[in-house]
């Protein structure tokens, strides 16, 4: 049985909080710091974090996924590629065998599946919910700290961390519909702030673990990356 592919929008709005590839990170006493309070250090991070966006508006890169079923005892290895653009213009192609392209257009998200023909559109209304919430973190490129910490608790991981990488850890604050995951694992290089390995845990145990093998920033993406041209003869679903 084919498992779906975990959701893109939601890789793509937890590295839109870590690429920091076009900047160098200025003030390592944040990494560097005594404390113990491992929240605190997470937040510091996060308030780091947003300062640097205003600088990036494009970036692109390539990825491996790996996502493990206890309930269906299988492993899925997937691989792909992905496009940003600054406001909310967001494209992600899972590569064959496993094809699928989830597109994102400001408050609108397609989800087409070439093996069945279908295009699952997602209209984002609700402005309380923590999916839009995610969205909004694309349309923003830099959403405040607060609005984070209203979705997510977030944590320092120190006893995960070596000299070259250190771990955060998003916890959902409640359960609520369409996100199924419980938490999310993000490890970062310390020289620049790069997202290298990201793993979400479910509630039935299983995980998608999500590697970044490239990224490149503030280059010019072609038009024709954004526009939703799916096959004529695909299935339309208006999920929302």
């Amino acid at each position: 049985m084919k498992l779906p592919h975990y959701s893109c929008a939601i890789f793509i709005a937890v590295l839109l909080i870590f690429q920091q590839g076009v900047c160098s990170f200025a003030d390592n006493s944040v990494l560097e710091s005594p404390t113990t309070d491992t929240a605190a250090q997470g937040i510091e991070i996060l308030k780091l974090l947003e300062d640097k966006y205003k600088e990036t508006n494009t970036f692109l890169g390539e990825f491996s996924q790996q996502k493990v079923s206890k309930l269906f005892l299988e492993e899925i290895r997937s691989r792909g590629r992905f496009w940003y653009e600054k406001p909310g213009r967001f494209r992600c192609e899972y590569l064959p065998p496993n094809e699928q392209v989830n597109l994102i257009l400001d408050d609108v998200a397609y989800v087409y599946i070439p093996e069945i023909k279908q295009v699952e559109v997602y209209r984002f209304k609700a402005q309380d919910s923590p999916v839009k919430k995610l969205n909004q973190m694309l349309l923003g490129f830099g959403t405040a700290v607060k609005d984070v910490l209203e979705v997510y608790d977030v944590h320092s991981v120190p006893r995960e961390e070596i000299e070259s990488y250190f771990v955060l850890l998003f916890q959902l604050r409640k359960k609520e519909e369409g996100l199924n995951f419980e938490s999310i694992k993000i490890w970062l290089d310390k020289k620049n702030l790069q997202p290298l390995r990201l793993v979400f845990l479910e509630p039935g145990g299983d995980e998608t673990e999500i590697n970044i093998k490239k990224l490149d920033f503030n280059k010019r993406i072609k038009e024709s990356v954004f526009k939703p041209d799916f096959p004529s003869d695909a299935e339309v679903i208006e999920q929302n």
